[in-house]
């Protein structure tokens, strides 16, 4: 071997000679340096020992597959043998292509027994059946034509007419296997079909006769009947007290009950298998334009209004950027009975009364001051295991599956999409539900839901005087001067406490479904937070998070000239995530100084700015601020666009003026509950300035 040159970046004069660490089979070609890419494949494919085969590396690392530069070089039979197994199994891991052969090799993975049907004849001589039998519950039927998913057919045992699992869950299942919009069929894997068929298998597993036989299918139609009966009921007494002849009003009632009292619950909702208890939606006034005019006779009316109510499902499902819905999937999971309630199987959750006479004795005082429905729940009794262990399992010292033995089976709900709340509000949920103590961990808001992929503020240091700024530019649908609509840039700021420590609820165990409509209104809470911020903030670049190094801010109105775009609207939100309630405090330019900078003003702290008494001015810019109540209602808290009568001269208060004040302020918090926009809301607020 010849001696390198040493490099001029180097300090020695001179480099050892070294000999080459390829293995004697392989030619000595010299010095080869890593500077190359075409040099470094050279090297791993002596590495891996020339495996070549075909197969393509992307997206396959070399930490993953277990290669360093020393491996590399020193790669022996077995190193190489165990290299070329890694490679096997990652890809041994992943779906198949969508086709007969692809669910065919799916179902052999999962241990599912497939029943290939004979071919068709004449013209349908292209067209093959696969028959998928899911464990003892669902049986699936795929039509297979010329090469393409025709169409899945999903029956269930424990289905019902009043459930109609099969046919929805057939639609779901199809769509899993045909493309998404701008997806070619040739990159089309069996990913989301392989996910509701483990769905499907967890369930059946769970209720197999060698686990006691107590079918899980059963137990989650008990708690959606209980839940539907609930949801007719509440759906039928909102609609007793709106107008008869009210526009969209099934629409309407229907997501006032989803959103304010107990929930929608759904049989494979969208594209999600198994119960869905739907408890948010947003934008949830604005109506699709698939919707149809309800006709003013009764019987018109109420045929209009179930066709109404099925396409405004459909068109939820399928426009979920506009009318994006919050929702918690009902499901089982193993869990040893002696440490938590197990399932029952039961249709009797709730009485058939719904709600509890009003003499009543014993009323929950939280219903009377929330005017909420004191709904009468009933306590299912246990359900315990078959008294007949399936043939051979006639061990007597099989505990576990004893008569009279409860099952390991626990209620599980999971969020979908998960739900960021703060700490306390995570803990508190938890010790309601009796579930163990969450470990501490310093994730805010920030890290959670506007920047997930970069490192948590919280987790830089325990400093509680560090204050989050987070910038984003939008282009905002909004109303001009003379009534047009027109785009216009907006560039905001949000302001929010490092301090707001917050966790992610991803899912909860539950023994009862009261536990779960009780927690609804904190849940909404903070449902409405997170998609008005990260629909505003959420795609902001990590470039633009700045942090302050106190808790006095510099006005968020008072920009260095040169910084801005003048014909921006400049919109600044301060944040308190903390429980009990989320505080929200908006500033924007008043349309009337538009062209004017305001004067710069004292620093001031945050907690103040959430919640000083603003006085009304003309000029400086506008500012509300809101909470997020119970339910997500909205509570204007402080405003400077309304100006508050004073009291006359014995003290006495002008109780017409003040009325007049509430109703202006419910109707600034009314139009961002309906706008569900901070820049269309934002909008509106100067244009209602420049009418006066």
């Amino acid at each position: 071997m010849a001696t390198p040159t040493p490099s001029t970046n180097t300090p020695q004069k001179t480099l050892p000679a070294f000999s080459s660490p390829a293995p004697r089979s392989v030619p000595n070609t010299g010095t080869m340096n890593f500077d190359s890419p075409a040099a470094l494949g050279i090297a791993f494919e002596n590495a891996v020992g020339g495996v070549g085969m075909g197969i393509s590396m992307s997206g396959m690392g070399m930490s993953s597959l277990g290669l360093s530069a020393s491996a590399m070089g020193h790669a022996d039979e077995e190193e190489r043998r165990r290299r070329l197994e890694n490679v096997i199994e990652m890809l041994k891991n992943k779906p198949g292509r969508v086709g007969v052969d692809g669910i065919i090799g799916l179902c052999n993975k999962q241990g599912l027994e497939v029943h290939r049907g004979p071919q068709g004849r004449g013209r349908d001589k292209e067209r093959e059946m696969l028959e998928l039998e899911i464990g003892t519950e669902a049986l699936c039927e795929i039509t297979v034509k010329n090469g393409d998913i025709a169409d899945v057919n999903l029956e269930l045992a424990s289905d019902g007419p009043d459930i109609n699992f099969g046919p929805t869950g057939s639609k779901i299942l199809v769509d899993s296997l045909q493309p998404l919009p701008g997806m070619t069929k040739i990159n089309l894997t069996l990913e989301r079909f392989s996910h509701n068929l483990d769905k499907l298998l967890r369930m059946d597993k769970l209720s197999a006769p060698e686990n006691g036989g107590v079918s899980c299918y059963k137990a989650v139609f008990g708690i959606y009947r209980s839940l539907k009966k609930l949801f007719e009921h509440e759906k039928k007494m909102a609609l007793a007290v709106m107008e008869a002849n009210a526009p969209f009003s099934n629409h309407k009632v229907e997501r006032e009950v989803l959103c304010k009292k107990s929930g929608r619950p759904r049989i494979n909702a969208g594209n999600c298998l198994g119960l869905s208890l739907e408890y948010w939606m947003d934008r949830r006034h604005v109506i699709p334009r698939t919707a149809k005019k309800q006709v003013s006779s009764s019987k018109g009316k109420e045929k209009m209004e179930m066709d109404s109510a099925t396409e405004d499902e459909q068109s939820e499902d399928a426009d979920s950027e506009t009318n994006k819905i919050y929702s918690m999937t009902i499901e089982c999971e193993s869990s040893p009975s002696s440490m938590y309630t197990p399932i029952r199987v039961s249709d009797e959750w709730i009485s058939g009364n719904i709600e509890k006479a009003p003499d009543a004795g014993d009323p929950d005082i939280n219903n009377l001051l929330l005017n909420r429905s004191n709904i009468d729940w009933l306590e299912p009794p246990p359900t315990y295991l078959h008294l007949n262990p399936p043939e051979g399992e006639n061990d007597a010292m099989n505990l576990d599956q004893a008569p009279g033995r409860l099952p390991n089976i626990r209620f599980i709900a999971k969020f979908n999409p998960p739900l960021i709340v703060p700490l306390s509000v995570a803990v508190t949920i938890n010790n309601n539900l009796g579930l163990p103590e969450l470990e501490i961990h310093a994730t805010t808001f920030v890290g959670l839901a506007l920047q997930p992929g970069e490192p948590d503020p919280g987790l830089e240091g325990p400093s509680t005087e560090t204050t989050q700024e987070i910038r984003s530019e939008k282009m905002v649908l909004m109303l001009n001067r003379d009534g047009k609509e027109e785009q216009r840039k907006h560039t905001n700021s949000l302001y929010v406490p490092k301090s707001d420590y917050s966790r992610t609820i991803e899912s909860l165990p539950f023994s009862h479904p009261r536990q779960l409509i009780e927690i609804l209104p904190t849940l909404r809470q903070y449902a409405f937070t997170n998609s008005l911020l990260q629909h505003t903030f959420g795609q902001a670049s990590p470039a633009s998070a700045k942090k302050s190094t106190n808790t006095l801010l510099s006005p968020p109105l008072t920009p260095k000239s040169g910084q801005v775009d003048e014909n921006a609207l400049q919109l600044d939100v301060a944040l308190s995530y903390s429980s009990p309630t989320p505080k929200l405090r908006i500033d924007l330019p008043r349309p009337a100084s538009h062209s004017d900078t305001p004067s710069a003003t004292p620093d001031f702290d945050l907690d103040s700015f959430l919640s000083s008494a603003l006085q009304p001015a003309t000029t400086g810019p506008i500012s509300v601020a809101i909470e997020v109540m119970a339910n997500a209602e909205l509570m204007v808290t402080d405003q400077n666009l309304v100006p508050i009568p004073p009291a006359n001269k014995d003290g006495d208060v002008d109780m017409e003026g003040a009325q007049k004040v509430s109703d202006k302020t419910k109707r600034i918090s009314k139009a961002l509950d309906i706008s569900g926009d901070l820049g269309v809301w934002a909008g509106w607020l100067g244009r209602e300035v420049e009418r006066g």
